[in-house]
């Protein structure tokens, strides 16, 4: 995961996604991550989060693509967008402060690349981590409501 922040590249302001393939887009997205210095480890634990959740819930959509999705929407919103602010000076002699704050679309082919890059590094440790995280999840919360729904 860490290789993959660092070789993200420049990060593009948010204003100037359009039209850019989604995966210029996912690139531009972990270069995001990687500026505002989003450590790999928590984006290893937000995949291993859903795919736990998403095990754990017996009513819960058991598709790949719902799983990086998902992943990918949590990883997304850390550090999705572009935050500008300036003063102006004004005939008063005043400043007055302007913002604009601009947030990419998080949503079709770009989350799915994202998910699936962050897939290809964390994958091999799902099959692992995931038994272990329900258990602890299971000892300190007790089951999941769709585990009761499922005995009775």
């Amino acid at each position: 995961m860490d290789y993959l922040l660092a070789s993200a590249g420049r990060a593009e302001p948010a204003m100037n996604l359009r039209g850019l393939s989604a995966a210029t887009r996912a690139r531009i997205a972990f270069a995001r991550l990687s500026d505002a210095e989003v450590p790999a480890k928590r984006l290893v634990a937000i995949y291993l989060a859903v795919a736990a959740l998403i095990e754990d819930d017996f009513g819960s959509h058991r598709t790949r693509e719902f799983q990086i999705v998902q992943a990918a929407k949590a990883a997304h919103r850390l550090a999705s967008g572009t935050h500008r602010r300036w003063a102006m000076w004004n005939p008063k002699g005043e400043d007055i402060p302007i913002e604009i704050h601009a947030y990419p679309r998080s949503s079709g082919l770009v989350l799915r690349k994202i998910g699936e890059a962050m897939g290809k590094v964390v994958d091999p440790l799902v099959g692992v981590a995931v038994p272990e995280i329900i258990k602890l999840k299971v000892e300190r919360f007790g089951l999941h409501p769709s585990h009761r729904a499922a005995a009775e």
